[in-house]
């Protein structure tokens, strides 16, 4: 069985899961926060700064929950029935099963990103649709937030690495939604001591850093540290005993 057909079966396990409920969630979430301060007269007045606030919330705070939640989920599809011992008894390279796994958690996680982004200027709209002077001010800045949403996927490739390996390792949800939870809130404390810009929970966060070697850093540490942990994670759990 080729790879993609792989993901397609993985996707079709995930409509009975909550993990598409996610995929349309986060994005509503933001949607709806933004334009309540917006709208209460709390947010920044011009669009820049409104579609990077989005981007800070994001970033700090629900990029890391999500990966935590998608890839605990996507687990328990095969943890919950006890199914991995028949799935890897199949006539199929155990790493491509767990390769197909990984692309689909990257990729659900890059929708969420596009959807997002799309929430945070829907907001910025209908809150000026709703009270004329709740509008943000000045050009849009869509391809801005298109490019520090991008980065901030490339970033976050290793929180979803780590995250993805714990999640598919543990049978217990808890474990992967403890160490989640535990970085998330590691990443508050980190923020301003100089090791932080080598935190993996918060290079997504980094992104936004005014200096730029700094944003550059966090892309590049995200995305190759993130592709290696996935390929060696795949590697390590299609040798683990899962009898």
């Amino acid at each position: 069985m080729s790879l993609w057909r792989l993901v397609q079966a993985d996707l079709m396990k995930l409509r009975r899961s909550l993990s598409l409920v996610i995929v349309l969630a986060i994005p509503a979430m933001v949607l709806v926060m933004q334009c309540f301060m917006r709208l209460s007269g709390h947010a920044a007045p011009d669009w820049e700064r409104h579609a990077l606030s989005g981007a800070a919330i994001w970033a700090f705070l629900l990029l890391p929950l999500t990966a935590t939640a998608l890839t605990a989920l996507l687990a328990q599809i095969e943890h919950g029935p006890r199914a991995w011992s028949s799935l890897l008894s199949m006539p199929i390279p155990k790493d491509r099963v767990f390769a197909a796994k990984a692309l689909l958690a990257v990729a659900l996680m890059a929708v969420i990103s596009v959807l997002l982004g799309a929430a945070i200027l829907a907001s910025g709209l209908l809150s000026g649709a709703l009270d004329a002077d709740a509008a943000p001010t000045g050009p849009i800045p869509a391809a801005l937030l298109a490019s520090v949403l991008g980065r901030m996927w490339l970033a976050g490739l290793l929180v979803v690495a780590i995250q993805f390996v714990v999640a598919m390792a543990t049978p217990n949800f808890a474990a992967p939604v403890i160490v989640g939870i535990t970085g998330t809130f590691f990443a508050v404390a980190a923020t301003s001591a100089k090791a932080g810009i080598y935190f993996p929970w918060l290079l997504p966060v980094n992104i936004l850093a005014a200096e730029g070697d700094r944003a550059l850093q966090a892309t590049l540490s995200g995305a190759v540290g993130g592709v290696a942990v996935l390929i060696a994670g795949c590697w390590w759990l299609a040798r683990r005993d899962w009898h």
